[in-house]
């Protein structure tokens, strides 16, 4: 079992590797935006990518080094977001790993101790994938929306059909404000209440969810979300939206993805394909977008950053 989970470890955790002998291992191979990548790094990493046949060594060493960009590129705009992780997510995550392999925390570190990892090292890793994957989720949360005709498609091309019962559907607009580094809840929480005075004196809910709302896919729209059912949203969302009548509007609350306002517009019955159904279209449609839209964001960030590329070609094959 120790060899096993060894080389599970080995496989999921970026351990320390020798560098390589009689060559400058602090030497700046490339910059970007403020952070350097060392030889050292690169010579890791190279250690970790056996050059494949056919390829020249210039090449391979290439190839490795834009992955290192980009993964710092990746790194530093998670870090520069103002997104954070707490240490009950890092505990969260060495539990569920421990749990995997079927071991106790206390056994996980015996080890990393064998590996020559320490634990902290093994939670700063951890945190650092904990913090890109949050980030993630703070850059795509607008670009994954699922419509319901996209759910209905779904649906009939796999052909999967659950009970059709008769829901009432809300439509609702919403302004959100997301606190982070600049934002401060107490702050987010005074400019809703100061948009929602200016909404009651008479100034237009679209036009201030236009400027104003994180929520960008609903921005666009005026803060529009469409007919909702009873299950869609967060729990904070559904409930604050429930108090509501046609036309009226909420004092600001707080959810998972931070603070908002909402209108209900208008309440209809409508027929409706199972729950259960529905939100399993739902997750693998989004998890489908996510998958592609993951991509797009991290050569984004890669294309934007600062890059200084210093790599010089050396008489040594991998």
């Amino acid at each position: 079992m120790m060899k096993q989970l060894l080389l599970i470890l080995t496989l999921t955790l970026v351990t320390a590797a020798p560098v390589l002998a009689d060559r400058p291992i602090d030497e700046i191979v490339a910059v970007v935006e403020n952070d350097v990548i060392l030889r050292s790094e690169l010579n890791r990493a190279l250690r970790a990518s056996p050059r494949p046949s056919g390829v020249s060594r210039e090449a391979h060493e290439k190839r490795v080094l834009d992955e290192l960009i980009t993964s710092k590129a990746h790194e530093l705009a998670a870090i520069n977001s103002g997104v954070t992780v707490s240490d009950e997510e890092i505990d969260e995550a060495v539990q569920m790993i421990a749990s995997r392999n079927d071991i106790t925390v206390d056994f996980l570190r015996q080890v990393l101790a064998q590996q020559g990892k320490s634990y902290e090292g093994f939670r700063d890793d951890l945190r650092k994938q904990l913090l890109q994957r949050n980030f993630h989720q703070s850059q795509l949360r607008n670009l994954v929306q699922v419509t319901e005709s996209e759910i209905d498609n779904y649906l009939a091309l796999y052909g999967k059909k659950g009970e059709v019962r008769t829901v009432t559907q809300t439509k609702a607009r919403h302004i959100l404000l997301r606190p982070g580094e600049r934002l401060s809840n107490a702050t987010a929480q005074a400019k809703l209440n100061e948009y929602r005075g200016r909404i009651l004196a008479g100034e237009d809910f679209a036009s201030l969810a236009r400027a104003y709302s994180d929520d960008t896919a609903s921005a666009l729209k005026g803060g529009e979300l469409g007919w909702l059912d009873p299950d869609q949203g967060s729990p904070e969302f559904r409930r604050a939206m429930g108090r509501l009548n046609p036309g009226q509007i909420s004092t600001p609350f707080k959810s998972s993805f931070g603070w908002h306002i909402v209108q209900v517009e208008d309440r209809r019955k409508h027929q409706s394909a199972d729950t259960a159904t529905r939100n399993a279209a739902r997750e693998e449609i989004q998890q489908r977008k996510i998958e592609e839209n993951l991509d797009l964001l991290i050569r984004r960030l890669r294309q934007q950053a600062y890059v200084e590329d210093r790599l010089y070609d050396e008489n040594y094959d991998f």
